[in-house]
Parts: structure tokens; sequence; C-alpha cells
């Protein structure tokens, strides 16, 4: 094989290169660059449904602690009026 024909061949294809392979990767990258901004919200929007959690459970146990103390001054009334032992 001449010289000539390996660099035509080179050539050829370097262009098909340049032609179909790096557009090709070009919307790939645009894809992954789309794909990790919805990924980035989505992690937001869960986070805040995360600590939204949070605050629900900590309200709740404040509910039962206070259910709690109320069941034992209750208890506690109960003695004192002569309704219970």
């Amino acid at each position: 094989m001449k010289e000539q024909d390996k660099k035509e061949i080179r050539e050829i294809f370097n262009e098909g290169i340049e032609q179909l392979v790096l557009p090709r990767l070009d919307e790939i990258l645009d894809k992954q660059d789309e794909h990790s901004k919805i990924l980035e919200e989505h992690t937001k929007i869960l986070e805040g449904h995360g600590q939204d959690l949070d605050r629900i459970e900590r309200k709740i146990d404040a509910e039962i602690s206070w259910r709690d103390d109320a069941s034992k001054r209750l208890k506690q009334v109960e003695i004192e009026l002569g309704l219970t032992e």
C-alpha cells in the first residue's frame, strides 16, 4: 500500500469520525447535562420532603409525649378524687 493510499484512508477515517461520531458524542453530552440538571432538581425536591418528614415526626413525638403526660396527670387527678387507686 502506497503512502498516498494510507493518507487517503486516514483522511476518510478522520472525516467519518468528524461527521458521524463526534456529533453523536455531542448529543450524548448534551443529554447528560440535561439529565444531571433534572437529577439535581429531583434531589432538591427529595431533600425538601425529607425535611418535611422530620418536622412531622417531631410534631408526632411531641403529641405522643403530651398525651403520655396528660395520661399521668389524669391518673393523678383520679387518685386524688378517689375514683381509682
